[in-house]
Formats: structure tokens, sequence, C-alpha cells
């Protein structure tokens, strides 16, 4: 048997596959959402470790302890905690990736184009709050005890995985892997370690930062503080975006992996070569036996938290099944444009102080056609991203492969195929990130020997093909119109 844990932006989920890779059963737990004013995105760290021991108590019963029994575990990625070094516990609330203070810091080193070059040659990504480094930055400005703790060594800085390994050995083990350190801003992305000259630009004086891990590597040993009867290993940790384009084999170049979660992700295998473009952002994959793998990377703010506003804010849905027979049944969207830019608009646009806008609103217009044009939404942001990779920068892509809990929305599928005029290939399995974890326990606990091994478990997969919808074109042309009035 093996457990897998998915900490997400929503809520943590805990997985127990047979030794056939099969899933036998999983529980989730979700965590609040605290939005203390404008922008400001927290996730009460305590909170999310006490949901992960509830869920282990809960499928513990059903765990047979058999000799390769670990747990591999993928989370959200840039969400950062600073804790405790003795007793491991949060010293602030995670301040998580679509959290927007860091913005200030942002704009000021954002003056300097030789920063901002460094920052492109060191990273492959862009100066952006996303990332911790400024959020971090302007933590420490505004909490000057929480600043002398980091410098002192008495307070840690980690990313999520980081705090739960943390928490999970007893306070033992201070690391992280590398596809998660990589997300911070001031790791160095090429030759694959925490930069000096990073750590300087940001003003970032830390004592501590995690020993840095292939994704395989052996993580330590817990037994969730007694709930189990002995220790297990902890292997396959790895940044849940970069887990999936593992699960779903994107091995080769061009190869894309599409994740449509609380935001969507999309990642698009280069090779093992460090490349950096001033439009795209360059992403370290993974790194196995020593050798990386990058992927040009598109990051999506609001893909399903643009569904979680409509459902918890304007309360116009209630449940996933609810949008899909919506979107099914309403065929358009009566000329409404929804553009979800709560936090901004990110990659090819870049425009961080945007806001959210729905467009051409009528007397005749309901909540239907807006539910439509918020899914719609995600699909052209896509597109919109894929057409700047291919036509600007000259990456052709292929086997587009598609996971995350939307895809059950069939209709929107068909809906996204026909939009990207490409066939793409979506499995029935939501929980690739998991799978992706679990994977790369599997290399590290040498149960699986290498990718050929790894390749004979690749999921299955339904084949969406693209056909005419001339609907659909003329919605992408409204986006496009809204885009280029209010926003570029």
């Amino acid at each position: 048997m093996y457990l897998s844990i998915d900490q997400s932006t929503s809520s943590s989920t805990i997985f127990l596959y047979n030794k056939k890779f099969k899933l036998i059963s999983k529980y989730s737990k979700p965590h609040k959402q605290i939005q203390k004013s404008y922008g400001y995105v927290e996730h009460d760290a305590n909170e999310i470790i006490s949901n992960i021991f509830f869920l282990v108590r809960k499928i513990s019963k059903k765990i047979k302890f058999e000799k390769d029994l670990f747990l591999s575990i993928t989370n959200q990625r840039e969400t950062f905690v600073i804790f405790d070094k003795n007793s491991g516990k949060p010293l602030h609330n995670a301040i998580v990736w679509q959290c927007r203070r860091g913005q200030k810091v942002c704009d000021k080193i954002n003056k300097s184009i030789k920063n901002k070059k460094l920052i492109k040659k060191k990273t492959g990504l862009t100066l952006d709050t996303y990332f911790p480094a400024s959020k971090l930055r302007e933590l420490l400005n505004s909490n000057k005890k929480i600043k002398d703790k980091l410098k002192n060594g008495t307070a840690l800085f980690g990313t999520i995985d980081t705090y739960l390994i943390y928490r999970l050995t007893n306070q033992k083990i201070y690391c992280t892997d590398f596809t998660n350190a990589s997300r911070t801003l001031f790791f160095d992305n090429s030759s694959l370690c925490w930069s000096k000259d990073l750590l300087k630009l940001f003003n970032l004086n830390l004592q501590n930062l995690p020993d840095v891990r292939e994704s395989s590597s052996i993580f330590g040993y817990t037994n969730f503080n007694g709930l189990l009867k002995k220790n297990i290993p902890i292997s396959g940790v790895i940044g849940d975006s970069q887990a999936s384009i593992f699960a779903n084999h994107c091995f080769n170049k061009g190869n894309t992996k599409i994740t449509l979660g609380t935001g969507a992700s999309i990642l698009t295998n280069i090779g093992q070569s460090f490349e950096y473009n001033n439009n795209i952002i360059t992403t370290l994959s993974y790194v196995y036996k020593n050798k990386p793998s990058y992927s040009y990377e598109c990051l999506i703010n609001y893909a399903g938290a643009t569904l979680g506003w409509l459902k918890n804010n304007l309360k116009i849905i209630r449940n996933e099944n609810q949008i899909n027979k919506i979107f099914t049944k309403t065929k358009n969207t009566e000329g409404v444009v929804f553009v979800p830019a709560f936090v901004g608009l990110s990659s090819p646009y870049w425009k961080p102080n945007s806001k959210a806008l729905i467009h051409g609103l009528t007397p005749a217009i309901n909540k239907n056609q807006i539910i439509r044009a918020a899914l719609e939404s995600i699909a052209f942001q896509i597109k919109d991203y894929l057409v700047d990779l291919e036509v600007k920068n000259k990456i052709k892509y292929n086997e587009i492969y598609i996971d995350g809990g939307i895809v059950s929305n069939t209709s929107f599928m068909q809906f996204l195929t026909n939009i990207l005029n490409k066939k793409i290939y979506v499995t029935n399995y939501q929980d690739m990130s998991s799978y992706g974890a679990l994977m790369m326990g599997l290399l590290g606990m040498n149960i699986k020997k290498n990718f050929k091994e790894i390749k004979k478990l690749k999921q299955k997969y339904f084949i969406y093909a693209p056909s005419k919808d001339i609907e659909a074109n003329q919605s992408y042309e409204n986006w496009k119109f809204v885009l280029k009035k209010f926003y570029l």
C-alpha cells in the first residue's frame, strides 16, 4: 500500500493506493480562505496540519503495514509559512500564492532593468508577487519580530512541503524539493542552488534555508504523531503542477499539460536545457539523477476559483453538477464576457493591477449567461497563452493532456478543444498531482527502477477531437475585443 497527500489551495486530501497503484480510498477536508483586505490571501497553517492529522486518523484503519508502505506529498506551490524552529508552529498565517501584498516591492525592483534581467537570468521566472520573494520582503517590512527571528535562526521559512515535512518528522528534517524551491524567486534554476544575489536583491537576511533534494529522495520518516503504529518513509515530494506533468508522462519536447484547478497551470516540455525568455516563464519541471527537466509555463490565477467566486460571493450556483448542467443547456452567453482579473491578469498579459469585469449585461441577461461566460473565460485564457506561445515564440506544442476537477464537465471540454482547434487527451482520473507524487516516490523507494517502468503506469485517456463551432469562435472574438478595449 501507498499513502499520498495533496495539500492544495482549497483543501487537503489523503489517498491510499494498493500494490497495483489503484486508488482504494481518499478523504478530503477543506480549510478556510482568509482575506483580511483586498489582495491579501492567507491560510491558517495550524488548521492545515490539523486537517492532515484528522485525515490520517480517518484512513488509518484501512492501512496495511506492508514492506514498501511510504508517504508521498504534493502541494500548492508558492504558498509559504514562517514557523518556529523548536516547535514547528507557525508564527504567522501561511501567505498564499494568490496574495498580492508584495506588489509595491515588485514595483520598486521593476524600475531597474538590471534587476529584472538578473531575476530572469537566474530563475527563468517573471518578477511578480505571485512568487514568495516580494511577499516575504513585505511581511518582514511590517513585522520586525519575525524579521529578527529569521535573521537569528529561531524561525524558519518554508513552502508548504517544507512546513509539512518539518511537522511530520517532529522538527527533525528541514528540507524541500527542487520544484518547490524553484518557485521562491530566490533560487537559481540554472545552477540549482539558493541564490545569494537574489536574496540580496530582495534584502532577505535568512540564517537558514531548507536543504534542497530531488523529488524522488527520502525526505525523512513519520508516524503522524503516533497515529500510525510505526514510522514510514516520506518519498516523492513535488509541487502540484510539476507532479501533474510527471503523472501525464510529458517526457518529450512539446508535450503539454494543463491542470484545471483553483488556478490553471500550463506546462510545455522544452527539454533539459535552461532557456529563458522575457515573455515566458521557464519552470523547473523536476530533477532526476542530477539531470533537470524544464518547461515553459503559463499561470492563470482564476480558473476553478472563478466558479468558487460565483458560488461563495454571488451565491448564484450551489455545486459543480449545477454548473455542468447550466453550461450544457445555455448555448451561448448572449454577448456577456467575464474577465476574471480578480488579482490581475497573468501570462501572456502580465497586468497585475487589473480588476475583474463582467461586460455586456442587458436586461435580458440572467445568471446562466454569466455562469457560462465564467467557464468560457477559462478556455479563452488558455487559448491566448497557447497562441502567444506558438505564434510569437515559435514553440510547437503537441499531445495536450488535461486534468483537474473541471474535466468532469464534458460539454466544457468539447468547447475547449473546439476553441483550441487541437485534439486533447483527458484522463478520467482527476487526482493526477497525487499520482505524480506517488510515481516519484516509487522511484525514490526503488520500487520502480527507471522511467521505462514508470511509463507502464500511465493512466487511460479520453480523446476529444475539435469540431467547427461558430458560436464559440464568436464568443472568443468578443473576449478579445473586451481585453483590447479595457486591458491591453
